[in-house]
């Protein structure tokens, strides 16, 4: 008994690993469908006879199962490895929902034409023995690409899509800042893009079953009236145009008067006034001789080294977070991909205000800087 239950395990074995590294999947296939279980039955109950790029789409499986549960401990599912395809599943459960009948949905996700669904194995465990499996041929799916030359698809595909929110401030002065909150059910909200703008970024994605939660940061010209996008629906066959219009938060702008005092405009008349008073008192000196004049122009001399002073810098680290405010509930607008070299402008509290050489402004904590 114990030489047929190790030689079964070996068997087991040897079938999914040669069905996970093989290229060969047609032999792989034909080896395991060649055994057959008398004791379970699998089954595509619902999937999707065409998908398309990046979507996420769910297929259902129905099992039989008629050995009693107390006789094992597990139902363990495996897949082949198959190129350009996901298994976003994990930790998968199957419900009982008639005697002896299971159901269970699993999610994946293509990547490219060239794929090929996995084959789905299920398989009875008690204390780490193998006593029964079955597989199941994978239907073929098939493969469209949408959007082509589309420059306003944000590469989502989904039942329903919706801009909850959209708060929108001045950033510098020629840039807004807006951050929006979007909605889908039976999506991939981790691939929008907005196209056409060079700074944007995830700030948090948040899944739940079906439903998908994303809050979207983006930097755009100061003249745009505007955030146009377009989605597909999948149960509607058709793209859907949303349309975002950018209304300014005064809240968020008053907090952030003085964007970048060294491009401002007040600057550049301090500037201007100190050099002409500077060039006056030594006009002054030259005609009259009188050391007060002297006394005159070491103070303008003075005050133009502290206008022109170039600001400290930073270096600083991959992956520092920006933040829009100096505040503890300020939302994380950036995080830095590589090291980077920052002005600091300002400082509040425990935040420093720091300008990056694109004119980008943001605050960065001080327990950040090393």
């Amino acid at each position: 008994m114990i030489i047929r239950s190790v030689n079964k395990i070996v068997c087991v074995l040897i079938i999914f690993c040669t069905a996970l590294l093989s290229n060969d999947f047609e032999t792989v296939n034909h080896e395991i469908d060649s055994i057959k279980s008398k004791n379970l039955y699998l089954n595509y109950n619902q999937y999707p006879k065409r998908v398309f790029t990046y979507q996420n789409f769910s297929i259902t499986f129905d099992a039989i199962i008629l050995p009693n549960q107390n006789s094992y401990d597990n139902i363990v599912t495996t897949f082949t490895q198959e190129d350009n395809i996901e298994v976003l599943s994990k930790n998968i459960k199957w419900k009982e929902y008639e005697a002896n009948k299971y159901r269970t949905k699993i999610t994946y996700k293509v990547q490219d034409k060239d794929f090929v669904l996995p084959k789905i194995t299920i398989a009875l465990v008690k204390s780490s023995e193998v006593l029964d499996y079955i597989s199941v041929k994978s239907p073929e799916i098939k493969f469209s690409q949408i959007a082509v030359n589309q420059k306003l698809f944000s590469n989502i595909i989904a039942s329903e899509l919706s801009v909850t929110t959209a708060k929108t401030k001045q950033f510098t002065n020629s840039i807004l800042h807006s951050t929006l909150h979007i909605e889908a059910k039976n999506s991939n909200l981790e691939n929008f893009v907005l196209n056409g703008y060079k700074e944007q970024n995830i700030v948090s994605l948040n899944n739940d079953k079906n439903s998908q939660s994303l809050y979207y940061s983006i930097m755009i010209p100061i003249y745009t009236k505007q955030i146009n996008f377009t989605y597909y629906n999948t149960l509607e066959n058709r793209f859907i145009k949303i349309q975002i219009p950018m209304m300014l938060d005064t809240e968020l702008v008053s907090t952030q008067t003085e964007l970048n005092p060294y491009n401002s405009s007040i600057l550049v008349y301090k500037q201007i006034l100190s050099g002409s008073l500077l060039c006056l008192f030594i006009i002054l000196y030259l005609f009259s001789k009188k050391s007060i004049y002297l006394f005159f122009i070491t103070i303008i001399l003075m005050i133009l080294t502290y206008l022109f002073m170039p600001n400290e810098k930073l270096i600083l680290n991959k992956d520092t977070k920006v933040y829009i405010l100096p505040t503890t509930s300020s939302t994380v607008y950036k995080i830095l991909r590589n090291k980077k070299i920052a002005q600091v402008i300002n400082d509040k509290d425990d935040y420093v205000k720091v300008l990056f050489d694109n004119d980008n402004i943001g605050w960065i904590k001080k327990d950040d800087i090393k």
